[in-house]
């Protein structure tokens, strides 16, 4: 089991033909049994000898593979049951990273990879991520640089086919799906719910569960420009969308942008709230995104990581 770079963040990678090779990815992660793993390949040829892949899943991996896309589909029987909780579905995409790629095309087995972080913490964006939190436990990092992306991918639920649901926001947004299948796709991204019940059932898809992607302090959300309306104390700090006309030489004021580019606050996400993990802080405010397009992958990380269980 290594960590391994990907456009959307480091993965925690094994073998996902092999069982024991899986359940050290749990144990490495601290992760629950219930909540399934995504499968990597390194073609379309190459899913279609473990899943069952229909026309509409062609037409998505026609334009969206290799991509931050993941589906949802019937497994076939040489995936073991500890890669999906159990479930006789199967998450799986094909990685637009080409070193990922490089790696998935020396191998004539899957990869089974989860984010490579301890279970419920942020994702991590960079190598150097992965080595603090679980470098004691893995014997190798393949270190490409940031991630381009910078949070998880889109989750399809493709069971039903002719019923096509989202069950997790990510890099791309419903409506392109809906023109490539030219059908409605219901929305089944989980509200989260603090210490829900339905987190301790098998999960369909990874990410679902009301806690997750949280860092140590805690954090608050504010709604989108309403910072300047809330009084910062010195044990606590702002992460805003975008540098501040006013008060930018504050200490305790961080931005994820210059300009409120969604996908420069995506990528740069996840390594703000490590760094200010580490920093000493009480409470993080984190202001969220307008809920529209990128914006809602945002948002429901950050509510997420705001969840206290």
């Amino acid at each position: 089991v290594i960590a391994v770079p990907s456009e959307t963040v480091y993965g925690l990678a094994g073998n996902a033909l092999d069982e024991s090779a899986v359940r050290r990815i749990f144990t490495v992660k601290g992760r629950p049994f219930i909540d399934p793993l995504i499968c990597h390949f390194a073609s379309i040829e190459a899913v279609r000898k473990q899943v069952i892949v229909s026309t509409q899943m062609e037409s998505l991996a026609e334009v969206f593979w290799p991509g931050a896309l993941t589906i949802v589909t019937e497994k076939r029987g040489s995936i073991p049951d500890i890669v999906t909780a159990g479930l006789p579905s199967i998450a799986v995409r094909i990685p637009e990273n080409l070193v990922f790629r490089s790696l998935l095309n020396c191998l004539d087995f899957p990869l089974a990879a989860p984010s490579a972080n301890p279970f419920g913490y942020i994702s991590p964006s960079r190598a150097e991520q992965v080595e603090q939190t679980l470098g004691s436990k893995i014997p190798a990092i393949l270190d490409n640089g940031p991630c381009k992306i910078g949070i998880e991918s889109t989750i399809i639920d493709l069971r039903e086919p002719t019923q096509p649901a989202i069950l997790r926001y990510g890099p791309i947004q419903p409506e392109e799906l809906e023109q490539v299948l030219k059908m409605k796709i219901r929305d089944e991204v989980k509200v989260p719910q603090g210490d829900s019940r339905e987190d301790q059932e098998e999960q369909l898809a990874p990410g679902r569960m009301s806690r997750h992607y949280s860092p140590n302090t805690q954090v608050k959300l504010i709604h989108n420009a309403s910072w300047p309306e809330v009084h910062l104390e010195n044990d606590s700090a702002f992460i805003l969308n975008k540098r501040p006309v006013v008060r930018s030489a504050d200490p305790h004021l961080y931005w994820l942008s210059e300009d409120g580019d969604l996908a420069t606050i995506a990528r740069k996400l996840f390594e703000m709230l490590q760094k200010l993990d580490h920093l000493g802080y009480r409470i993080l405010f984190v202001e969220k995104c307008p809920s529209e397009g990128l914006g809602r992958a945002i948002n429901d990380r950050l509510e997420r990581a705001a969840t206290r269980s």
